[in-house]
């Protein structure tokens, strides 16, 4: 889904340790297989505003928080029903997928990729390459893709939403740099996604929970 892409961004808060009290992933019952943790929320569906914090497991087992961040989701906010034609964000539990930019690898341990001006992320719901990463030429194989080598793209990375492609259920959903609300992405800062991609660690199978805040008991 294309961005909006302008001049702001903040860090709210970097580290420190969030208590038993006051830990949202500690209440957390899904994430069990998981030592690694985005977590978007937002105060309801319609905002698009987001506060974005990231956590880790300790030699405990306690997820303790690594980052607080401000950040933004779709213009339109949470999507109760995700489809191609709305202007907002997935809710849910997602893996994550290949991390990419238009510079080289800044640290991060996950698959990374360097894109170039022939990489488009196909959007077209009647293509068989749906929700793919592409190279051009296209070759009569879509009608509509996202350009990859643009500014919201100098870092970002895959949140694996609608993994069976299934046509028009939405595509193209990254976690990528942004200053304002996006057209279904989430995103911060260019600072942030550096600093979230250095310390994603595939082999802490790290996923993405977003959600109005008065919906995580679903997880």
């Amino acid at each position: 889904m294309a961005v909006v892409f302008l001049a702001f961004g903040i860090v709210f808060a970097v580290g420190g340790k969030a208590d038993a009290a006051t830990n949202d992933a500690q209440r957390f019952k899904t994430v069990g297989a998981n030592k690694q943790l985005i977590l978007v929320t937002t105060p309801g569906y319609k905002s698009n505003k987001a506060t974005i914090q990231t956590f880790e497991r300790d030699s405990k087992g306690v997820w303790q928080r690594k980052a607080l961040m401000y950040g933004f989701i779709g213009r339109d906010g949470f999507a109760t029903t995700m489809r191609e034609t709305v202007v907002q964000s997935p809710r849910g539990k997602f893996t994550l997928g290949t991390a990419f930019g238009r510079y080289a690898n800044p640290g991060t341990k996950m698959p990374y990729r360097k894109t170039s001006t022939r990489d488009v992320w196909v959007d077209d719901s009647k293509s068989k390459l749906y929700n793919s990463w592409q190279v051009l030429p296209v070759n009569n194989r879509w009608k509509s893709a996202e350009k990859l080598y643009q500014p919201a793209y100098n870092y970002a990375f895959a949140i694996n939403y609608n993994p069976l492609r299934k046509p028009g259920w939405g595509s193209a959903i990254f976690f990528h740099v942004s200053s304002s609300y996006t057209m279904g992405c989430t995103g911060t800062s260019q600072a942030n996604v550096v600093k979230i991609l250095k310390w994603l660690d595939p082999k802490k199978k790290p996923v993405i929970i977003q959600s109005p805040r008065t919906e995580l008991s679903r997880y």
